[in-house]
């Protein structure tokens, strides 16, 4: 039932936030149909199970087996960056790209609409699993896997564009942003979340209500830096996909 209401409140905000890109892009028109993001958004739901059953159970043993998980603060940053961050651009690029093989040419939205559905697919099924109402509505609030695909669409586009014109620097340098700055914010927003649930276990036996407020210092600034990266990333993914959505590029 949790996690039907989550699936619930995250659609509704899905529909909110990615629904005028959408919206944008059936009025520029472009190359992309609906059994297109059909298929992306399939893809999208596949590198979760991937990131939960393989890099949670094998990075998790590595981390064991090499006693990092005893520093909880290095681990909350490894799992952040590491088994979060990395793990999950990665595969949800790879995904996207293996929906783009088809075409030879496109609009920049649709690019963005492509990797759109691919974090909508990853946002949908993370949610379902994990079944928690309240992180339901926290993602919806931002719909962070979208956003951070429609960061990397954007810089995909413009190493694509700086290679159709000539500019192997711009291209080169593009293709490294296209992963690098999701991996970044994803990977800062998980450590917060990594951090503040620890700092919430530790105080956990005598009640969060009854700790002072300097013991709340920690837990006040992890949610703040989750509030604020997601806030900047939901409203630069927004700008970035109405930036010259009907430029075309090649894609061969």
């Amino acid at each position: 039932m949790m996690a039907l209401l989550s699936l619930i409140c995250l659609l509704i905000f899905i529909f909110v936030w990615f629904g005028p890109v959408l919206k944008r892009h059936k009025q520029i028109g472009g190359y992309i149909d609906k059994k297109t993001e059909a298929m992306a958004l399939f893809m999208g739901m596949i590198p979760t199970l991937a990131v939960i059953f393989l890099s949670q159970l094998g990075i998790g043993w590595i981390f064991h087996q090499t006693g990092m998980d005893k520093n909880r603060i290095l681990l909350s940053f490894l799992q952040g960056f590491i088994m979060y961050g990395l793990i999950e651009e990665i595969t949800k690029y790879g995904f996207a790209r293996l929906v783009l093989k088809k075409f030879e040419k496109l609009k920049k939205i649709d690019i963005m609409v492509i990797f759109g559905f691919v974090g909508m697919g990853y946002e949908i099924t993370e949610s379902m699993l994990y079944g928690n109402l309240i992180a339901g509505i926290g993602r919806g609030l931002f719909v962070a896997h979208i956003m951070y695909q429609l960061i990397m669409a954007h810089f995909f586009y413009e190493s694509i564009h700086a290679k159709n014109t000539g500019d192997d620097a711009g291209a080169k340098r593009n293709r490294i942003l296209t992963l690098a700055i999701p991996v970044f914010v994803h990977g800062l927003n998980d450590l917060f979340c990594e951090l503040s649930s620890m700092y919430m276990d530790s105080y956990s036996n005598i009640g969060l209500s009854n700790i002072s407020f300097e013991q709340a210092i920690p837990i006040i600034v992890y949610i703040s830096g989750i509030i604020i990266t997601n806030v900047a990333c939901l409203v630069w993914g927004l700008r970035l996909s109405k930036k010259d959505p009907d430029i075309e590029v090649s894609l061969r």
